[in-house]
């Protein structure tokens, strides 16, 4: 060991003829070239470890080969030490980011490739993938808030990232969107972690909604090479479908070109509806568009039938969302909405449980154009021949639904379009066939005219017959009061009887009151037919002098702002020429202008301010107290409106009384 040899600490080998190998004749035997092993590695200790065996220097003393065991022991010990587990949640995954290290990787790359932002954003997108390794088993994240996971990262890391986009431009960053969505698909096919892309993407569709759509053709086509894998292409319908969170338009439009198609699908029907759902309800006071709302009707009646009952539900359901979104900001204007939705319904009679949730959709619709638009109820009469049986439907959903619709229709107008629709029903019962749905209808209507008649008679607002009779009544009653009701011993009476006509008036009188009484009744049935049919009439030429109007307004507008731009350019050469010839007028002018202004507001504040002081301390006291003042008045009020309904009830008696003598 003195000559500084190697020597090989452990067990020996044996030679294949069985006898023990020595490491002298190893050391002693030339090599090939004639030189030996101690010429070439110089003699110094050293330690090393190769294949499992041990080399060292037999020379150190046995303290330092303990030492060199210990130290052995001590990696082995950490070694078996148990790893730190990975994060199971994006969250934790992203809170372990080091910030300090994203920073250098960004840093390092803007140096490295200062012309070529691509390469930042694909390394950031990189670095996110191998921090956040997580797997999901629903890769549209259904069960979260709709900006997760964007929602999960730390304001600090958002912060980088938002800042990065920015400096690569607005450019780069539509491209990097299309190619990070290829990027995400291919990621996915490899079984590689992709959830750097999502997030990027996500930010990306944030910030510019436009992004999702600027390629709808590559797009479609990425989606068509990946449906039949469902996990991604649904990663890729979930990272198109955020640029709808902020825009409803792209939203809109991104369902209808990419998710679309996918509906009669398995395993998408349920995202595709429930992202229409999301985006109904992120924007319920977005104005939806009449060509909008009728595709959507006739998508969903061609695709109602090839869903299961559950997702056929729900995308009925979301046709009421669109209806209350399309009526909300349609205007007043509906005439061709109501025709286009009765030619929707089905030509048949549809009654009670007959109607299924899309046909009431419609039905709802063509009430919601009877409460905005009243000119609806003329184009209803003009269809009546065209969709008898549609209009029969309508009616028995009104009839059904009469508490709710009532309020929100024109009484007057409904009743002279029942009517009609009364008259055509008359016209087809003349024939020998007679039509179960037509006479079942005619019913209908006349029930809805009995309930409408029996409401308006509570309240009679037919002004000329009310006057009339009031005022003769009135009169009388006077008259005949004063002789604690003895006609004949009344002034009135005793005129009558002297001219010999008393017994004559008394007849004449009955026969007034109820002649009266039967006139009332004909104007009360008959006066709101003959209004609706003036209306109908001058309904062109009253808009025709509505747009005569505007008309004129908007050109005194423009007469206005052409004078007023005059003025404005003008006023500058008027005020440089009183300066030059009388310097200083204007500043003089415009001090005292100021001046009393504030002068005046001044007083008049201070005045108004004695004049409330006054008011509240010497006059609105005691008796005149605004607290007494408003019961007394509300007492007054609640005491006139009684008397007036007594009266109006008792007056309807007697119209009711006076009408049956003959």
């Amino acid at each position: 060991m003195s000559s500084g040899q190697w020597e090989v600490v452990g067990k020996s080998k044996k030679a294949q003829n069985g006898k023990v190998k020595n490491p002298k004749d190893d050391e002693k035997k030339p090599t090939k070239n004639g030189t030996k092993l101690e010429d070439i590695v110089p003699h110094s200790p050293i330690k090393s470890y190769y294949a499992g065996m041990e080399i060292d220097d037999t020379s150190k003393p046995p303290k330092e080969q303990k030492k060199g065991g210990e130290k052995k022991n001590k990696k082995q010990d950490k070694k078996s030490e148990p790893t730190k587990p990975k994060p199971k949640y994006i969250e934790d995954a992203v809170y372990e980011i080091d910030l300090t290290e994203l920073a250098s990787i960004i840093t390092t790359n803007k140096v490295r490739f200062s012309n070529a932002p691509l390469v930042w954003l694909k390394e950031v997108a990189n670095f996110l993938n191998s921090k956040i390794q997580i797997e999901i088993d629903d890769p549209t994240f259904s069960n979260y808030h709709p900006n997760y996971p964007l929602s999960a990262i730390p304001d600090d890391v958002k912060i980088i990232l938002k800042k990065l986009l920015e400096d690569a431009g607005w450019q780069d960053d539509q491209l990097f969107f299309d190619i990070t969505l290829t990027a995400l698909a291919n990621d996915m096919s490899r079984g590689q972690p992709a959830h750097g892309h999502r997030l990027l993407l996500q930010m990306l569709a944030r910030d510019n909604p436009e992004f999702c759509v600027a390629s709808i053709q590559k797009i479609i086509s990425l989606r068509n090479s990946y449906q039949n894998r469902p996990p991604i292409c649904l990663s890729l319908l979930w990272a198109l479908g955020q640029g709808g969170v902020e825009n409803f338009a792209v939203g809109f439009k991104v369902w209808n070109d990419v998710f679309l198609p996918l509906m009669e699908l398995k395993n998408y029907s349920k995202y595709v509806i429930t992202y229409l759902n999301i985006l109904l309800d992120l924007h319920k006071d977005e104005k939806v568009t009449q060509e909008k709302y009728f595709a959507m009707l006739d998508m969903v009646n061609n695709k109602k039938n090839a869903l299961s009952k559950d997702l056929s539900s729900d995308l009925t359901s979301q046709l009421f969302k669109l209806k209350e979104m399309y009526f909300k900001n349609s205007g007043n204007k509906l005439q061709v909405a109501f025709n286009q939705l009765m030619k929707k319904l089905p030509n048949q009679y549809l009654s009670g449980s007959n109607v299924d949730p899309y046909n009431e959709v419609i039905l709802d619709s063509l009430i919601e154009c009877l409460e905005l638009d009243d000119s609806c109820n003329m184009t209803w009469r003009q269809l009546f021949h065209k969709c008898s049986k549609q209009s029969a439907t309508l009616i028995e959903h009104i009839n059904e639904n009469w508490d709710r619709a009532s309020p929100r229709l024109n009484m007057k107008s409904l009743k002279v379009t029942l009517m009609q629709y009364m008259e055509v029903c008359g016209d087809t019962l003349k024939g020998k066939k007679k039509d179960e749905t037509v006479v079942k209808t005619k019913k209908i209507c006349q029930g809805i005219l009995d309930n409408m008649t029996t409401s308006t008679r509570k309240f009679p607002w037919l002004w000329a017959s009310f006057f009339l009779l009031v005022g003769i009544a009135g009169l009388i009653s006077y008259d005949v009061s004063r002789v604690n009701g003895n006609f004949p011993k009344s002034a009135t009476g005793k005129l009558l009887n002297d001219l010999g006509i008393l017994e004559q008036s008394q007849h004449a009188w009955r026969k007034t009151l109820s002649t009266s009484a039967r006139g009332y009744l004909w104007l009360e049935t008959n006066v709101p037919i003959y209004y609706a049919t003036t209306v109908e009439t001058c309904a062109p030429y009253a808009q025709l002098s509505k747009e005569l109007v505007i008309v004129a307004g908007k050109k005194m507008g423009s007469l206005y702002g052409n004078m007023k731009d005059y003025v404005v350019e003008k006023t500058p050469v008027v005020v440089a020429t009183i300066d030059q010839y009388a310097p200083g007028v204007i500043d003089t002018i415009q001090s005292y202008v100021v001046s009393g202004y504030t002068t005046i507001k001044k007083y008049s504040n201070d005045y108004y301010q004695v004049t409330l002081e006054y008011f509240k301390t010497k006059v609105f006291v005691g008796e005149w107290a605004p607290e007494i003042l408003q019961n007394k008045t509300q007492l007054a009020l609640n005491a006139t409106r009684t008397h007036m309904s007594s009266y109006f009830h008792w007056f309807r008696k007697q119209v009711d009384l006076y009408s049956e003598i003959p």
